[in-house]
């Protein structure tokens, strides 16, 4: 997985290298408000979890192919993941416990945009495309509910024992741009299952609400 994930970045930075006569560009920053979850199952058994704000914040890049129409990538730093109900995804099926995951990913997207006109020079924004992303760090908390207390466990290490670190998602947004600002919110749908433990899926989305500037 880090080979193919280095491939791509590859890739990618020699497209942004390519001559200016191919395309044109434009560059921006984007930061988003994230809430996420898991779908999580166990020996095709659906289990509990609920949703957790995030974030992700980076550079953004722009090649307008055609008119109406741009290719958008970047690199963002996000913390995303999700939180159990009932059960530790860390620790096991057999601890009664509420787990909360914070995951911490240096994210790659590439989105396909559409870029319709309205009026006063505002866009109608309409991008879709996959996001890829590396694990960098985790902060795991599981409350573990005993007969007569309840006892916290952290973690750090989940990247190494439990989850993948690749991830990838697939990306729906809509919103608008005026004068270089956008917003835009959708959804973001998990395609890869993080989980390294024996018949179990894992895999994580949710919905965004992003805020740029493009110059």
């Amino acid at each position: 997985m880090k080979k193919t994930f280095a491939l791509i970045l590859l890739i990618l930075f020699a497209f942004w290298l390519a001559p200016a006569a191919y395309a044109d560009w434009r560059y921006g920053i984007s930061a988003s408000y994230d809430n996420t979850g898991a779908t999580w199952t166990v020996d095709n058994e659906t289990h509990g979890t609920r949703n957790i704000s995030g974030f992700s914040i980076g550079p953004t890049i722009a090649y307008e192919v055609v008119d109406y129409f741009s290719v958008q990538s970047g690199l963002y730093f996000s913390m995303n993941g999700f939180a159990t109900a009932g059960h530790s995804y860390i620790l096991g099926m057999e601890v009664k416990a509420i787990e909360t995951a914070h995951l911490f990913y240096l994210q790659l997207p590439v989105y396909a945009v559409g870029q319709l006109p309205l009026k006063n020079d505002a866009l109608l924004l309409l991008e879709v495309g996959p996001h890829l992303a590396c694990g960098v760090a985790s902060h795991i908390t599981t409350e573990i509910e005993l007969a007569d207390r309840t006892e916290t466990q952290q973690s750090s290490s989940a990247f190494e024992e439990d989850l993948s670190r690749f991830n990838a998602a697939m990306h729906f947004g809509i919103g608008a741009e005026y004068m270089g600002a956008r917003i835009m919110l959708g959804y973001n749908l998990g395609l890869y299952n993080m989980a390294l433990k024996k018949d179990t899926e894992l895999r994580s989305g949710g919905f965004f609400v992003s805020v740029g500037y493009m110059f």
